[in-house]
Protein backbone atom coordinates (compact mmCIF):
# COMPACT_ATOMS: atom_id res chain seq x y z
CA UNK A 1 0.00 0.00 0.00
CA UNK A 2 1.38 3.41 -0.98
CA UNK A 3 0.47 6.92 0.02
CA UNK A 4 1.29 8.46 -3.34
CA UNK A 5 -2.01 9.97 -4.47
CA UNK A 6 -1.26 13.57 -5.37
CA UNK A 7 -0.50 15.30 -8.62
CA UNK A 8 2.99 16.26 -9.65
CA UNK A 9 3.30 19.65 -7.98
CA UNK A 10 6.85 20.36 -9.04
CA UNK A 11 6.43 21.19 -12.73
CA UNK A 12 9.51 23.39 -12.97
CA UNK A 13 9.76 26.76 -14.64
CA UNK A 14 12.11 24.92 -16.97
CA UNK A 15 9.07 23.52 -18.77
CA UNK A 16 8.32 27.00 -20.02
CA UNK A 17 11.92 28.07 -20.58
CA UNK A 18 13.61 28.75 -23.90
CA UNK A 19 14.57 25.48 -25.57
CA UNK A 20 17.74 26.59 -27.32
CA UNK A 21 19.80 26.44 -24.13
CA UNK A 22 22.88 24.20 -24.15
CA UNK A 23 24.61 22.75 -21.10
CA UNK A 24 27.71 20.94 -22.27
CA UNK A 25 29.48 21.20 -18.92
CA UNK A 26 26.54 19.65 -17.06
CA UNK A 27 26.35 16.87 -19.61
CA UNK A 28 30.05 16.08 -19.40
CA UNK A 29 29.96 16.08 -15.61
CA UNK A 30 26.96 13.80 -15.53
CA UNK A 31 28.15 11.38 -18.20
CA UNK A 32 31.94 11.48 -18.63
CA UNK A 33 33.28 9.76 -21.72
CA UNK A 34 35.52 7.43 -19.74
CA UNK A 35 32.62 6.05 -17.69
CA UNK A 36 32.08 2.31 -18.16
CA UNK A 37 28.53 0.97 -18.36
CA UNK A 38 27.40 -2.34 -16.91
CA UNK A 39 24.39 -4.50 -16.15
CA UNK A 40 24.55 -6.92 -13.23
CA UNK A 41 22.08 -8.76 -11.06
CA UNK A 42 20.90 -11.71 -9.04
CA UNK A 43 18.70 -14.70 -9.91
CA UNK A 44 16.87 -16.56 -7.11
CA UNK A 45 14.41 -19.44 -6.90
CA UNK A 46 10.92 -18.45 -5.80
CA UNK A 47 10.16 -21.49 -3.65
CA UNK A 48 13.31 -21.45 -1.54
CA UNK A 49 14.77 -17.98 -2.23
CA UNK A 50 18.05 -19.82 -2.88
CA UNK A 51 20.46 -18.58 -5.58
CA UNK A 52 19.80 -20.04 -9.03
CA UNK A 53 23.23 -21.08 -10.34
CA UNK A 54 24.24 -21.99 -13.89
CA UNK A 55 21.16 -20.27 -15.38
CA UNK A 56 21.43 -18.74 -18.87
CA UNK A 57 21.30 -14.94 -18.94
CA UNK A 58 21.01 -13.14 -22.29
CA UNK A 59 21.78 -9.48 -22.82
CA UNK A 60 19.98 -8.16 -25.90
CA UNK A 61 19.65 -4.80 -27.56
CA UNK A 62 16.31 -3.18 -26.84
CA UNK A 63 15.52 -3.23 -30.56
CA UNK A 64 16.58 -6.87 -30.85
CA UNK A 65 19.80 -8.79 -31.33
CA UNK A 66 22.07 -10.64 -28.92
CA UNK A 67 24.86 -8.67 -27.27
CA UNK A 68 26.22 -11.34 -24.91
CA UNK A 69 25.19 -14.45 -22.97
CA UNK A 70 26.58 -15.86 -19.72
CA UNK A 71 25.48 -18.24 -16.97
CA UNK A 72 24.94 -17.26 -13.34
CA UNK A 73 27.70 -18.18 -10.90
CA UNK A 74 27.32 -20.38 -7.78
CA UNK A 75 25.71 -17.46 -5.94
CA UNK A 76 23.19 -16.74 -8.69
CA UNK A 77 24.97 -13.61 -9.88
CA UNK A 78 25.65 -12.27 -13.38
CA UNK A 79 27.46 -9.24 -14.77
CA UNK A 80 27.92 -7.65 -18.20
CA UNK A 81 30.63 -4.98 -18.36
CA UNK A 82 32.21 -2.51 -20.80
CA UNK A 83 28.91 -1.83 -22.55
CA UNK A 84 28.10 1.11 -24.82
CA UNK A 85 25.49 3.53 -23.56
CA UNK A 86 21.96 2.60 -24.63
CA UNK A 87 18.84 0.60 -23.91
CA UNK A 88 19.06 -3.15 -23.26
CA UNK A 89 16.92 -6.04 -22.09
CA UNK A 90 17.99 -8.99 -19.95
CA UNK A 91 16.32 -12.35 -20.57
CA UNK A 92 16.51 -15.28 -18.13
CA UNK A 93 15.78 -18.83 -19.32
CA UNK A 94 15.89 -22.09 -17.34
CA UNK A 95 14.23 -25.47 -18.01
CA UNK A 96 11.12 -25.96 -15.88
CA UNK A 97 10.74 -22.25 -15.12
CA UNK A 98 8.91 -19.33 -16.69
CA UNK A 99 11.14 -17.09 -18.79
CA UNK A 100 11.77 -13.62 -17.36
CA UNK A 101 12.73 -10.30 -18.90
CA UNK A 102 13.60 -6.83 -17.61
CA UNK A 103 14.70 -3.65 -19.35
CA UNK A 104 18.01 -1.96 -18.53
CA UNK A 105 18.33 1.75 -19.30
CA UNK A 106 22.00 2.73 -19.53
CA UNK A 107 21.29 6.26 -20.68
CA UNK A 108 20.57 8.02 -17.38
CA UNK A 109 22.40 5.40 -15.31
CA UNK A 110 25.94 4.05 -15.58
CA UNK A 111 25.16 0.80 -13.75
CA UNK A 112 21.93 -1.17 -13.53
CA UNK A 113 21.32 -3.93 -10.98
CA UNK A 114 18.40 -6.31 -11.62
CA UNK A 115 16.87 -9.03 -9.44
CA UNK A 116 15.00 -11.98 -10.94
CA UNK A 117 12.92 -14.63 -9.18
CA UNK A 118 12.39 -17.86 -11.10
CA UNK A 119 8.94 -19.39 -10.76
CA UNK A 120 8.26 -23.00 -11.73
CA UNK A 121 6.02 -23.47 -14.76
CA UNK A 122 4.72 -26.75 -13.33
CA UNK A 123 1.08 -26.79 -12.06
CA UNK A 124 0.71 -26.00 -8.36
CA UNK A 125 -0.77 -28.86 -6.30
CA UNK A 126 -2.12 -26.49 -3.64
CA UNK A 127 -3.57 -22.99 -3.87
CA UNK A 128 -1.83 -20.04 -2.26
CA UNK A 129 -3.46 -19.88 1.16
CA UNK A 130 -1.63 -16.80 2.37
CA UNK A 131 -3.90 -14.29 0.62
CA UNK A 132 -6.57 -12.79 2.84
CA UNK A 133 -5.04 -13.92 6.14
CA UNK A 134 -6.21 -11.67 8.98
CA UNK A 135 -4.24 -11.02 12.14
CA UNK A 136 -6.17 -12.95 14.79
CA UNK A 137 -5.12 -10.43 17.45
CA UNK A 138 -7.28 -7.71 15.89
CA UNK A 139 -10.71 -7.69 17.58
CA UNK A 140 -13.69 -8.29 15.32
CA UNK A 141 -15.17 -4.86 15.97
CA UNK A 142 -11.89 -3.11 15.08
CA UNK A 143 -11.59 -5.16 11.92
CA UNK A 144 -15.14 -4.22 10.91
CA UNK A 145 -14.36 -0.53 11.40
CA UNK A 146 -11.22 -0.96 9.29
CA UNK A 147 -13.27 -2.56 6.49
CA UNK A 148 -15.77 0.30 6.61
CA UNK A 149 -12.96 2.81 6.47
CA UNK A 150 -11.34 1.09 3.51
CA UNK A 151 -14.66 0.99 1.64
CA UNK A 152 -15.27 4.69 2.33
CA UNK A 153 -11.79 5.59 1.11
CA UNK A 154 -12.41 3.63 -2.09
CA UNK A 155 -15.49 5.82 -2.64
CA UNK A 156 -13.35 8.92 -1.95
CA UNK A 157 -15.42 9.71 1.15
CA UNK A 158 -12.32 10.58 3.12
CA UNK A 159 -13.98 12.10 6.14
CA UNK A 160 -16.09 9.00 6.72
CA UNK A 161 -13.00 6.85 6.18
CA UNK A 162 -11.10 8.81 8.82
CA UNK A 163 -13.95 8.38 11.32
CA UNK A 164 -14.02 4.58 10.92
CA UNK A 165 -10.24 4.19 10.90
CA UNK A 166 -9.84 6.30 14.04
CA UNK A 167 -12.37 4.03 15.75
CA UNK A 168 -10.44 0.97 14.59
CA UNK A 169 -7.22 2.34 16.10
CA UNK A 170 -9.00 3.28 19.33
CA UNK A 171 -10.37 -0.25 19.63
CA UNK A 172 -6.98 -1.80 18.83
CA UNK A 173 -4.07 0.68 19.33
CA UNK A 174 -1.51 -1.59 17.66
CA UNK A 175 -3.56 -1.89 14.45
CA UNK A 176 -0.79 -1.11 11.94
CA UNK A 177 -2.91 -1.44 8.78
CA UNK A 178 -5.54 0.92 10.15
CA UNK A 179 -2.89 3.52 10.99
CA UNK A 180 -1.36 3.29 7.55
CA UNK A 181 -4.73 3.62 5.81
CA UNK A 182 -5.60 6.53 8.09
CA UNK A 183 -2.39 8.26 6.99
CA UNK A 184 -3.46 7.66 3.37
CA UNK A 185 -6.71 9.51 4.02
CA UNK A 186 -4.86 12.45 5.58
CA UNK A 187 -2.47 12.61 2.62
CA UNK A 188 -5.42 12.64 0.22
CA UNK A 189 -6.75 15.63 2.17
CA UNK A 190 -3.31 17.25 2.14
CA UNK A 191 -3.19 17.32 5.93
CA UNK A 192 0.53 16.68 6.14
CA UNK A 193 0.99 17.22 9.89
CA UNK A 194 -1.76 14.74 10.79
CA UNK A 195 -0.38 12.23 8.29
CA UNK A 196 3.05 12.59 9.86
CA UNK A 197 1.76 11.86 13.36
CA UNK A 198 -0.01 8.69 12.21
CA UNK A 199 2.94 7.50 10.15
CA UNK A 200 5.29 7.99 13.09
CA UNK A 201 2.93 5.89 15.19
CA UNK A 202 2.87 3.20 12.49
CA UNK A 203 6.66 3.28 12.37
CA UNK A 204 6.82 2.56 16.09
CA UNK A 205 4.80 -0.59 15.42
CA UNK A 206 6.95 -1.63 12.44
CA UNK A 207 10.30 0.21 12.42
CA UNK A 208 11.49 -1.70 9.33
CA UNK A 209 8.48 -0.85 7.17
CA UNK A 210 9.70 0.48 3.82
CA UNK A 211 6.26 1.82 2.73
CA UNK A 212 5.94 3.84 5.94
CA UNK A 213 9.44 5.30 5.63
CA UNK A 214 8.90 6.21 1.98
CA UNK A 215 5.52 7.76 2.74
CA UNK A 216 7.09 9.75 5.57
CA UNK A 217 9.71 10.92 3.10
CA UNK A 218 7.00 12.31 0.85
CA UNK A 219 5.18 13.97 3.75
CA UNK A 220 8.44 15.62 4.87
CA UNK A 221 9.08 16.74 1.28
CA UNK A 222 5.64 18.33 1.14
CA UNK A 223 6.56 20.26 4.28
CA UNK A 224 9.91 21.38 2.80
CA UNK A 225 11.84 19.39 5.41
CA UNK A 226 14.58 18.41 3.02
CA UNK A 227 17.05 16.61 5.28
CA UNK A 228 14.39 14.50 7.02
CA UNK A 229 12.79 13.67 3.68
CA UNK A 230 16.06 12.45 2.15
CA UNK A 231 16.92 10.38 5.22
CA UNK A 232 13.49 8.70 5.31
CA UNK A 233 13.46 8.00 1.57
CA UNK A 234 16.97 6.52 1.52
CA UNK A 235 16.16 4.37 4.57
CA UNK A 236 13.00 3.11 2.87
CA UNK A 237 14.78 2.38 -0.41
CA UNK A 238 17.49 0.50 1.46
CA UNK A 239 14.75 -1.84 2.69
CA UNK A 240 12.89 -1.94 -0.64
CA UNK A 241 14.92 -0.96 -3.69
CA UNK A 242 11.98 -1.81 -5.97
CA UNK A 243 9.78 1.09 -4.82
CA UNK A 244 9.15 3.33 -7.82
CA UNK A 245 7.28 5.70 -5.49
CA UNK A 246 10.38 6.09 -3.33
CA UNK A 247 12.67 6.79 -6.26
CA UNK A 248 10.21 9.23 -7.83
CA UNK A 249 9.85 11.24 -4.63
CA UNK A 250 13.63 11.24 -4.26
CA UNK A 251 13.98 12.50 -7.84
CA UNK A 252 11.60 15.40 -7.11
CA UNK A 253 13.45 16.20 -3.91
CA UNK A 254 16.82 16.36 -5.70
CA UNK A 255 15.28 18.37 -8.54
CA UNK A 256 14.08 20.96 -6.03
CA UNK A 257 17.64 21.10 -4.67
CA UNK A 258 19.00 21.52 -8.24
CA UNK A 259 21.00 18.32 -7.91
CA UNK A 260 20.47 17.36 -11.53
CA UNK A 261 22.70 14.27 -11.64
CA UNK A 262 21.13 12.75 -8.52
CA UNK A 263 17.65 13.59 -9.77
CA UNK A 264 18.46 11.93 -13.10
CA UNK A 265 19.69 8.75 -11.44
CA UNK A 266 16.55 8.54 -9.27
CA UNK A 267 14.18 9.13 -12.20
CA UNK A 268 16.07 6.49 -14.17
CA UNK A 269 15.31 3.97 -11.44
CA UNK A 270 11.68 5.12 -11.40
CA UNK A 271 11.22 4.49 -15.11
CA UNK A 272 12.91 1.11 -14.91
CA UNK A 273 10.42 0.04 -12.25
CA UNK A 274 7.35 1.79 -13.70
CA UNK A 275 7.86 2.70 -17.38
CA UNK A 276 4.17 3.58 -17.84
CA UNK A 277 4.19 6.34 -15.19
CA UNK A 278 3.50 9.51 -17.19
CA UNK A 279 4.73 12.08 -14.67
CA UNK A 280 8.10 10.35 -14.38
CA UNK A 281 8.59 10.88 -18.13
CA UNK A 282 7.70 14.55 -17.66
CA UNK A 283 10.34 15.02 -14.98
CA UNK A 284 12.84 13.02 -17.06
CA UNK A 285 12.23 15.44 -19.91
CA UNK A 286 12.92 18.40 -17.65
CA UNK A 287 16.15 16.83 -16.41
CA UNK A 288 17.37 16.03 -19.92
CA UNK A 289 16.51 19.51 -21.14
CA UNK A 290 18.49 21.01 -18.29
CA UNK A 291 21.41 18.82 -19.40
CA UNK A 292 21.15 20.16 -22.95
CA UNK A 293 19.96 16.84 -24.42
CA UNK A 294 17.08 18.27 -26.43
CA UNK A 295 16.20 15.28 -28.60
CA UNK A 296 16.00 12.89 -25.67
CA UNK A 297 14.00 15.46 -23.69
CA UNK A 298 11.58 15.75 -26.61
CA UNK A 299 11.13 11.97 -26.61
CA UNK A 300 10.28 11.97 -22.89
CA UNK A 301 7.76 14.81 -23.29
CA UNK A 302 6.10 12.96 -26.16
CA UNK A 303 5.89 9.81 -24.04
CA UNK A 304 4.25 11.81 -21.25
CA UNK A 305 1.61 13.05 -23.71
CA UNK A 306 1.05 9.55 -25.06
CA UNK A 307 0.50 8.12 -21.58
CA UNK A 308 -1.55 11.03 -20.21
CA UNK A 309 -2.93 13.12 -23.10
CA UNK A 310 -5.39 14.92 -20.82
CA UNK A 311 -3.03 15.34 -17.87
CA UNK A 312 -2.70 18.49 -15.80
CA UNK A 313 0.38 19.58 -17.74
CA UNK A 314 -0.59 18.23 -21.16
CA UNK A 315 -1.41 21.59 -22.73
CA UNK A 316 1.81 23.23 -21.54
CA UNK A 317 3.81 20.20 -22.63
CA UNK A 318 2.30 20.27 -26.13
CA UNK A 319 3.36 23.88 -26.50
CA UNK A 320 6.86 22.99 -25.37
CA UNK A 321 7.04 20.02 -27.75
CA UNK A 322 6.23 22.31 -30.66
CA UNK A 323 8.90 24.85 -29.65
CA UNK A 324 11.45 22.15 -28.91
CA UNK A 325 10.84 20.37 -32.24
CA UNK A 326 11.32 23.66 -34.08
CA UNK A 327 14.50 24.46 -32.13
CA UNK A 328 16.00 21.03 -32.88
CA UNK A 329 15.37 21.45 -36.62
CA UNK A 330 16.87 24.95 -36.60
CA UNK A 331 19.93 23.77 -34.67
CA UNK A 332 20.53 20.98 -37.19
CA UNK A 333 20.23 23.45 -40.08
CA UNK A 334 22.75 25.79 -38.47
CA UNK A 335 25.21 22.91 -38.00
CA UNK A 336 24.86 21.81 -41.61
Amino acid sequence: MLLFRSRLLVLPALLFAAVSVTAQRDRDTYNPSNQSFEVSGQVNLADSDAPAHDVAVRLERFTGGLVDQINTDNRGRFRFTNLPRGYYKVVISAPGFNSLQQDADLTLLFKVYLVFTLVSNQPRSLPNLTAGVVDARVPTEAREEFDRGRAALAKKDRQEAITHLQRAVTLHPSFFDADFLLATAYVDMREWSKAEVVLQRALELKPESAPVLISLGEVYWRQKRVKESEEALLAGLKLDDKSWHGYFTLARLYWDLEKVAKSGAAIGHTLQLKPDFAEAHLLAGNILLRMGQQERALSEYQEYLRLDPKGDFAEATRELVQKLSKAIVENKKSIN
